[in-house]
């Protein structure tokens, strides 16, 4: 049953308790048993949809997309600067440990940034004499600590997404135990006076679980 329809089925079978609450004492559902359940609907119903979790990860993952591209642009000018002053073989380029920057992502492309940062520091005034910079050294880390962050919301989003499916999911399931129970109660309540009442507790009506057959309602 999708989520948005249990939530507005729960609603209406509830009303029809609470309609029906008179009848519903005398099985042993009381006033507060119906108000425990309506504000364990309110609770479900105050838990983030998967459409606006959805959205805010894919937010947070454009946001750090964003952010990757402007550390790989830092990067290549720097390792860009290092292959113009040593050959891509040799040992002083392999510091950078920059192997297809473009296909990197996520954690390794963090640790890469903040290696290439520690190595250009290290050989920064080598490397002055092909053009690089304090500046860039410095973009470069105050980039890489931005990416860091976008980074870490971005699985924030992945994991807040979840949690609350789990959360979502669980309520559910505890206000669908209670209220099978108490439709059961409010069938047979009726079943043998008010077809129509009856059928305002039937959840569903499936091949594989069929509502009672009430009988012919008494005069």
């Amino acid at each position: 049953m999708a989520l948005g329809v249990f939530f507005t089925l729960m609603m209406t079978k509830l009303g029809f308790i609470k309609r029906d609450k008179a009848e519903f004492v005398t099985r042993g559902v009381t006033e507060e048993n119906i108000t425990e359940v309506e504000t364990m609907l309110t609770e479900y119903s105050e838990v983030p949809t998967d459409d606006e979790l959805v959205g805010l990860q894919m937010t947070a993952t454009e946001e750090k997309d964003k952010a990757a591209g402007i550390l790989r642009k830092d990067i290549s000018e720097v390792i860009d600067r290092a292959a113009s002053k040593y050959s891509v073989h040799s040992g002083y380029y392999r510091q950078f440990g920059v192997k297809s920057l473009s296909e990197i992502d996520g954690g390794e492309l963090l640790t890469t940034a903040r290696r290439v940062h520690r190595v250009g520091t290290k050989m920064a005034t080598d490397l002055a004499t092909e053009g690089l910079t304090p500046a860039m050294l410095t973009t470069l880390k105050t980039d890489a600590g931005t990416y860091d962050i976008k980074l870490v919301a971005q699985e924030e989003a992945i994991a807040n997404r979840e949690i609350a499916t789990e959360a979502r999911i669980e309520k559910a399931n505890a206000i669908y135990a209670i209220m099978v129970k108490y439709c059961e109660k409010g069938r047979r309540i009726w079943v043998s006076t008010n077809q129509a009442k009856y059928n305002d507790y039937v959840i569903y009506d499936t091949p594989s679980v069929k509502p009672e057959t009430p009988t012919t309602p008494k005069a």
